[in-house]
């Protein structure tokens, strides 16, 4: 695995303006979750972007636009999924899931979305359950999973997990090597027999994705290997932390996904490249806190970062505006909310900017 250096963030132009910035189109809430879609909306404008709109039922969307005042708001209903899809299109990343709820018609956007919205998306909270929950015969077709960044807690991976191994995954942490023999062994075995087909978690008919034709194998963990990025991101974990790249890796390949596992040291991978976040601190176990976490990823790739290193970078940011929070507010780690977080985004982003 491949570590990833933080992501540098440009200087704006004098002369730019909000388009130059992204539209964020952050599509969750429901009737006992008010206060979600505001929180990843108030974090997306937080981050930086120039224009975040909000898709939730029409009967709380006056309630959490008076929360978020700066973002605007489409109305959906289940009799209205075509047009909210028109609507996603005209955006450059969409942030779905928390406090969306699993009812049959967040289960049907969310199928929908997977097939149909060719975008960039951000999955959390309720989009992971519904997804988790899904049989192996409901798994939406989509020709590019890369552009999705799923954003799971332990508990939503192991139901993720769960998932994707019951569809029939195969998927190998680490490529396989031969020697000249084996090799020569392995043709004459291909040459005698027909090729056992290679299951994939990606229909036959879909382009490829990183999920494609790899083996399931839990490699053995030796902390001496674990993958470290810049003193900025990344460290090598204390001895007796467990090392959960392995898992996340699993996950994002055997999705096709960016993978951000939650939690001490949050692990950012694509299956391929992986950085472990160093940043933030037990303040910030808070309710909401999540929530904050998906508009800062979805604001990073409207504006114009890739979805891994806005997974990345994200998470970072993430972590500094809790710290520069903590600091400020409570050095006894007590007594934070979600919204100091976003509070001290800006400065966590400019203490980035000036640095790079």
């Amino acid at each position: 695995m491949e570590t990833i250096a933080l992501p540098t963030v440009p200087v704006r132009k004098a002369d730019s303006h909000k388009g130059d910035y992204g539209k964020v189109l952050v599509i969750a809430g429901s009737e006992n979750m008010i206060g979600a879609p505001a929180l990843v909306a108030l974090a997306a404008f937080r981050a930086g972007s120039g224009l975040v709109r909000i898709a939730c039922p029409k009967e709380i969307l006056p309630h959490v636009l008076t929360i978020c005042p700066y973002a605007t708001g489409f109305p959906w209903a289940s009799s209205k999924l075509k047009e909210l899809l028109a609507f996603a299109d005209e955006h450059n990343v969409l942030a779905v899931g928390p406090g969306l709820g699993t009812s049959p018609s967040a289960k049907r956007l969310i199928l929908e979305l997977i097939e149909r919205h060719p975008g960039p998306m951000v999955f959390d909270a309720d989009a992971l359950n519904i997804i988790a929950s899904l049989e192996p015969s409901e798994w939406p077709k989509r020709r590019n999973w890369g552009n999705i960044v799923l954003t799971p807690h332990p508990g939503e991976f192991m139901r993720l997990i769960s998932a994707v191994m019951k569809r029939g995954a195969d998927v190998n942490l680490t490529p396989t090597t031969q020697s000249a023999a084996q090799e020569q062994e392995t043709e004459s075995l291909a040459a005698a027999k027909p090729a056992k087909k290679v299951r994939s978690l990606v229909e036959e008919d879909d382009a490829p994705s990183t999920a494609d034709g790899i083996v399931l194998d839990m490699p053995a963990t030796d902390p001496a290997e674990t993958p470290t990025a810049d003193s900025a991101l990344a460290a090598p974990q204390a001895a007796l932390e467990p090392d959960r790249t392995p898992l996340a890796e699993l996950l994002a390949r055997g999705t096709g996904c960016v993978v951000v596992l939650k939690g001490h040291r949050t692990v950012i991978t694509d299956g391929i490249h992986v950085a472990i976040n160093t940043t933030g601190n037990p303040a910030m176990a808070t309710a909401g806190s999540g929530d904050v976490l998906t508009g800062v990823i979805a604001s990073l790739i409207g504006q114009k970062f890739s979805p891994l290193d806005a997974a990345v970078l994200g998470v970072h940011l993430h972590g500094a505006a809790g710290d520069l929070a903590r600091e400020a507010l409570c050095p006894s780690a007590a007594g934070l909310t979600s919204g100091d977080i976003i509070q001290f985004l800006p400065k966590a982003l400019s203490n980035l900017t000036t640095s790079s």
